[in-house]
Formats: C-alpha cells, sequence, structure tokens
C-alpha cells in the first residue's frame, strides 16, 4: 500500500497503522508485511509519533559569570610551557599555532 503525498494525508495514514499495529498484537515487521507496509518508513513514523507525544520539561538552570583567567597556559607533550597573557589577540594565536604545528 502507498502512503499519500500530502503531509497532513502521510501524517494520517501512519497514525492509523500505528494505532493498528498496537491493537493487532503482531510485530511491527509481520504487521508491515501483512498490509505492504516499508518496514524502515513504518519505525520512522512510529518514533516520530512516540517522540511526539513525549512532555517535554523545562528545567531551570543558573547561570553564573564566567571565572577569570589570568594567563594562557599551552603545555606541549614533549614538556614545554609557554604561558601568554589572556589578551593575546586571537590572530595572533592562531598564527602561532600554524606555525608550531
Amino acid at each position: 500500500m502507498k502512503p499519500p503525498t500530502t503531509l497532513t494525508a502521510r501524517r494520517t495514514f501512519w497514525a492509523e497503522h500505528v494505532q493498528a499495529w498496537r491493537s493487532s498484537g503482531l510485530t511491527q515487521v509481520a504487521y508491515c508485511e501483512q498490509h505492504q507496509l516499508n518496514t524502515k518508513s513504518f519505525g520512522y513514523w512510529f518514533r516520530s509519533r512516540e517522540l511526539g507525544n513525549e512532555t517535554l520539561t523545562l528545567v531551570p538552570i543558573a547561570v553564573h559569570e564566567p571565572a577569570q583567567i589570568s594567563d594562557l597556559l599551552l603545555r606541549h607533550p614533549s614538556g614545554w610551557e609557554l604561558v601568554l597573557p589572556r589578551e593575546v589577540e586571537p590572530a595572533w594565536l592562531a598564527h602561532l599555532f600554524q606555525e608550531i604545528l
């Protein structure tokens, strides 16, 4: 069976099949075979329907000021370290990384 072409019709089509599958007692694969449905499409619409029914909960968060960074410390695995002031220009730092790497 070929699903309809408009989004609203497809949603209705798959919602009806998901409902019928739930009451059928069949596995998804068996139901799809019986109704000549694509199992991957059925799974997609089943998951999207299930996710659409989830209740979302907003969780409050606290936003704090970022910690003050005093200096930038670069450590190389070979053991050398380079300490740079936090005000170092990003373009200069990018150039430094290009030269190091």
